[in-house]
């Protein structure tokens, strides 16, 4: 039985700055490297993980995060992809989307 990390992919998207926030963001960069780590986010704005199926690239779920939520939503996704199915990580994720 696959499980979804078998045929399923996440990546992180950081929230698009502009101005001054991608200057301060670059001297950061430059400075400490932190965004060599993936799914870090050094600037402080957050962004969205995505999900996309690997054989066509559809997109399953998109989740908005924080910045402060960037970890742990990464750790509870990794942790769903690896335990459930294709279908059930699915079926869960359209469900949490519906509740208000």
């Amino acid at each position: 039985m696959d499980r979804a990390g078998d045929v399923l992919d996440l990546r992180f998207e950081p929230r698009e700055e502009r101005g001054l926030r991608v200057f301060v963001r670059a001297v950061w960069q430059a400075v400490t490297l932190a965004d060599t780590i993936s799914g870090n986010d050094a600037s402080g704005g957050g962004g969205t993980y995505v999900v996309t199926r690997r054989s066509d690239g559809s997109e399953v779920v998109r989740v908005d995060v924080s910045h402060d939520e960037i970890g742990a939503t990464r750790l509870h996704l990794e942790a769903q992809l690896a335990e459930l199915t294709p279908e059930e990580f699915a079926a869960t994720w359209s469900r949490s989307e519906e509740q208000p």
